[in-house]
């Protein structure tokens, strides 16, 4: 792989490949640099940036997350088991997105890591995914501590045979898999000679060990497997992720204002910027946002084309009781909406960038009714006349 684009998509195929997400939810592409946050099946990822413990995007409609939020935040050795002596917080709840679309058939295990100094707990299970039973044993976790703020993911987790373990991606500068039983540790070598112990953990009913290992995700790295007695029982190669751009210092546009405890634990503004699309590999310019934290969202499809629509956001977190739909729009569409069987949210597009023909736009969805079930998803774009110029129907949790 000698280009961003060419990274870009091949990490999109894997975590395609990975992902429950339907095949169509897929057919928009988005680099986004966001810890994962999770959201319907329509959702980018949520992804970040990379892409992630498996439902793997995690966020984000058709996201392919191609960075880490911890990019400004070199995270040290990881350190910690199943059973550190720290108090972990509460675990995911039962009415929790995760739980309920992948229900636990193992017990529900914290694993303490550290990261930056700073302490991290990670619970992970086992359970079926009910959008792709037929994935097999699937691998779950939700990460807290340090900003990660109940970010997370599910994913199919076989060892494939003849092999000592597999990868189920990641959280932030966390990585993760699975492991048989026999291997009593886990290190990553990074380059320069660089080794970071990582850990394992087991719980009842567990059918492989879950191994983790944090260190900077730029890097790449050979996550190496050992028994008791030091015999290497096989590796991993993970790729680097490659660097996000950096937010621009000017042209941004204020798009809103989020409250604490929906996009961040903290509340903020996502911005709006016009790029250059070399930044991602793309001919022409392309839409990014940040928010408060330098998490973002960079779409690598050209803004001048197709879709004439384009939707971020939808993703949300384990804590979060509120989400937001935002994106861009050709100059024709006036207003987008969102309906959910018989509810409906909606707001008008806004001009952006002068001599650009965008348009801006933003509304506020609560949780639970992304998560309830509909008869109909749709996301619709009007003139000013009214007329429907652009829609496409949603998929919805299953």
């Amino acid at each position: 792989m000698n280009t961003i684009e060419d990274r870009l998509r091949e990490a999109l195929r894997e975590r395609a490949g990975q992902s429950p997400v339907s095949p169509d939810a897929w057919s928009r592409t988005l680099a986004r640099t966001r810890r994962r946050v999770w959201g319907p099946a329509w959702t980018r990822s949520m992804i970040p940036v990379t892409a992630a413990a498996a439902i793997v995007v995690i966020i984000v409609g058709a996201a392919l997350l191609t960075g880490n939020r911890g990019q400004h935040n070199e995270p040290g050795p990881a350190s910690g088991s199943a059973s550190a002596s720290a108090t972990p917080p509460a675990p995911p709840g039962p009415n929790s997105y995760l739980m309920r679309g992948t229900p636990p058939v193992t017990a529900v295990v914290p694993v303490k890591l550290t990261a930056g100094g700073k302490t991290t707990w990670t619970f992970v299970w086992f359970g079926y995914m009910k959008s792709a039973r037929d994935q097999g044993i699937a691998l779950c976790s939700v990460t807290d501590g340090d900003g990660y703020y109940g970010s997370g993911g599910c994913g199919a987790a076989p060892v494939p045979p003849g092999k000592a373990a597999a990868s189920a991606g990641g959280t932030g500068a966390i990585r993760m898999g699975v492991v048989v039983r026999q291997a009593a540790s886990v290190t990553a070598l990074l380059p320069g000679g660089h080794w970071v112990p990582g850990v394992l953990a087991s719980g009842r009913g567990f059918p492989y060990q879950v191994w983790a290992v944090v260190y900077p995700q730029p890097d790449s790295a050979q996550v190496v497997f050992a028994d008791a007695g030091g015999r290497r029982l096989g590796q991993l190669s993970l790729p680097a992720d490659y660097p996000p751009p950096s937010q621009p210092r000017t042209g941004g546009i204020p798009v809103f204002r989020y409250p604490a405890r929906t996009l961040e634990p903290s509340a903020g503004t996502m911005t709006a910027y016009l790029l250059d699309g070399r930044v991602v590999g793309v001919r022409g310019q392309v839409v990014g946002f940040w928010d408060s934290r330098s998490s973002s969202s960079i779409s690598i499809v050209p803004a001048d084309g197709p879709p004439a629509v384009e939707l971020f956001g939808g993703d949300f977190t384990s804590h979060t009781k509120q989400t937001y739909f935002y994106g861009y729009a050709h100059e024709n569409v006036r207003r987008v909406t969102l309906r959910l069987g018989g509810e409906q949210y909606s707001a008008r597009t806004v001009a952006a960038w002068p001599g650009s023909d965008l348009r801006l736009w933003h509304f506020p969805v609560p949780a639970s009714a992304l998560l309830a079930p509909h008869a109909s998803r749709v996301l619709l774009g009007y003139d000013a006349a009214g007329r429907v110029t652009w829609q496409q129907n949603l998929p919805g949790p299953r």
